[in-house]
């Protein structure tokens, strides 16, 4: 799941729609705005927060019109997910691709079951789009997973990089896997991975035209007081931008 918009530069007092998009590899279809799946919502720009006040079946799930200039985050935080494994095999390729560990091991020592074991997950999707000028810098909203994207190329436009941190619990997480999707001027979609890192840096090249979405992934033990029968919990991060030509 991550936040998409078609436009990624708008003028200030003109409409920005959002689409919370569910799929792979950057293809994907809408998902309407359910308020039961929403923990929060809003948007935020020049250090002011905003609640998104869509309604339940709003598709684009986000739709607002901005009237002043500067870099604008769109934050998306879901509830709990559920999703039950029939065997180990299926969960240990997923964490496998996502760099978790040697899961096989932590799930036997544990005294995790082998099979029909569940495992929660919840979102944490941002989307950066540039309005107006597109002055300013992203927010660390103090998510529990969170990219943060530290330089502008809305308005850095001599740059070729992008220079993103990855926090957990407010505090860099080092040496994590984060998997990089390119779709190209002509919507071809590359993916490669690369690790954050002592500092929870990531810095990638790219290129004038391409849309950017980045994924992270932190596994960890499922709170056994929340009254829910998972072992495991994930937690995702997502951020996605353009890069102006």
């Amino acid at each position: 799941m991550w936040l998409e918009t078609e436009t990624f530069q708008i003028d200030k007092n003109e409409n920005l729609e959002v689409n919370i998009k569910i799929g792979e590899k950057l293809q994907g279809s809408n998902r309407p705005y359910i308020p039961i799946d929403v923990e929060q919502f809003y948007w935020s720009q020049n250090g002011k927060k905003f609640n998104v006040n869509s309604r339940l079946g709003d598709s684009p799930a986000f739709s607002e019109i901005i009237n002043d200039n500067g870099l604008t985050s769109i934050v998306y935080i879901s509830k709990p997910s559920f999703l039950t494994y029939d065997k180990m095999e299926k969960f240990e390729k997923f964490a496998n691709h996502k760099d978790l560990g040697p899961v096989r091991k932590l799930h036997a020592s544990l005294g995790f079951p082998e099979k029909n074991f569940i495992e929660t997950y919840r979102r944490f999707a941002k989307v950066i789009v540039g309005v107006g000028s597109s002055f300013g810098r992203d927010t660390n909203f103090g998510l529990l997973i969170e990219f943060i994207l530290l330089n502008n190329p809305y308005t850095d436009k001599n740059q070729n990089i992008l220079k993103l941190k990855l926090n957990y619990q407010g505090k860099p997480r080092s040496n994590a896997q984060v998997e990089v999707f390119e779709r190209s001027l002509d919507d071809k979609v590359s993916i490669f991975t690369t690790k954050t890192t002592n500092e929870g840096i990531v810095t990638i090249p790219v290129k004038k035209g391409y849309d950017y979405l980045f994924d992270a992934v932190k596994l960890r033990k499922a709170d056994p007081l929340s009254n829910q029968k998972a072992v495991w919990e994930t937690l995702w991060a997502s951020l996605m931008i353009n890069i102006p030509l």
